[in-house]
């Protein structure tokens, strides 16, 4: 018998011609099935597994390239529009409701009364939407699809109406009532971007304050640069993490000393679970997305974290 890594499979476009190819041969996928079960079988699936990840992957650059569109036409008004002086908290979602309710509660535990919450939904069908709807002090906008972390970030801080813009993970919340200062006051010794730090050179916007007309003067994007990889490998080609690139564009601009990082505090593991910055942020990490072994730790973290560092409420009954 071939090897299966010999093995190439043709796909029909109704599924009565398919052929699976060894070498110089071809013979039908039922005859070949019928030889050698387990090799078909498991070339079958690892096509079909190819096949959605492509398909995944194509989607994801179409939406990108169509919210990116949107997001520059967007740009263009931006400017005109007036700020006043304050501070809006921001956050991007995608059916994470539980997580979003504790970050509003958080702030407004942590928070003074004048600063903004500006909810960025992409498109989620958990109940977000209607609960986003209930809330009076919080605006929100809805988005058609999902576009994606990093273009969301991007039209909060288009469509803040403040001079400073915090930007949240969604499984992020304050601890304390020193947070914002920790962040602001950089900013007006000379930073452009301040918030946490815990690997490569950049500001994670899970915990990142800028100001809004930086923001739109240097043209500077959060959206990430290529595909992330999978947990363990390497990229294959060029990637950066959402936000990566908007520190990398801020340093050539504004020299290094741009970027105040509020360092890592504390973690606690696996990985970054459960970290704490500059003993004012908690991020959980891994909350929606991840390995499923680091999601599974993460998730009793974060119930813990919450009866920690909040007053006591109650998130299910929050409306």
């Amino acid at each position: 018998m071939l090897p299966i890594a010999t093995y190439r499979t043709n796909l029909g476009a109704d599924g009565s011609d398919q052929t699976l190819c060894a070498s110089d041969r071809c013979v039908s996928i039922a005859a070949q099935r019928a030889l050698y079960p387990d090799a078909v079988t498991d070339q079958w699936n690892h096509g079909l597994r190819r096949a959605r990840k492509l398909l995944g992957r194509t989607n994801l650059r179409s939406r990108r390239a169509v919210a990116s569109q949107f997001v520059n036409l967007q740009r263009r008004t931006a400017g005109k529009q007036p700020e006043r002086t304050g501070v809006t908290v921001a956050t991007v979602t995608w059916n994470s409701l539980p997580y979003l309710k504790v970050l509003i509660e958080a702030v407004h535990q942590f928070s003074d009364p004048t600063v903004e919450l500006l909810v960025i939904d992409n498109h989620s069908t958990d109940g977000t939407k209607e609960f986003l709807e209930a809330q009076s002090e919080v605006r929100s906008v809805m988005l058609p699809m999902n576009i994606g972390h990093g273009l969301g970030l991007d039209i909060a801080m288009i469509q803040a109406k403040t001079e400073h813009v915090i930007a949240l993970d969604v499984d992020a919340f304050p601890i304390v009532d020193t947070w914002l200062d920790s962040v602001l006051g950089p900013l007006s010794n000379g930073a452009t971007v301040a918030g946490a730090h815990f690997h490569r050179s950049f500001i994670h916007p899970c915990f990142l304050a800028m100001r809004r007309r930086d923001f739109l003067d240097l043209g500077v994007t959060f959206a990430p640069i290529g595909i992330a990889p999978t947990f363990g490998s390497a990229p294959k080609r060029l990637f950066m993490d959402v936000g990566e690139a908007l520190s990398h564009n801020v340093s050539l601009a504004n020299g290094s000393k741009a970027l105040h990082r509020v360092p890592l505090t504390s973690s606690q593991g696996p990985g970054v679970a459960g970290s704490v910055f500059g003993d004012v942020v908690y991020h959980n990490f891994y909350s929606t997305q991840g390995r499923p072994d680091l999601m599974a730790a993460s998730e009793a973290m974060w119930q813990q974290a919450v009866a920690t560092y909040l007053r006591p409420f109650d998130p299910a009954s929050s409306a």
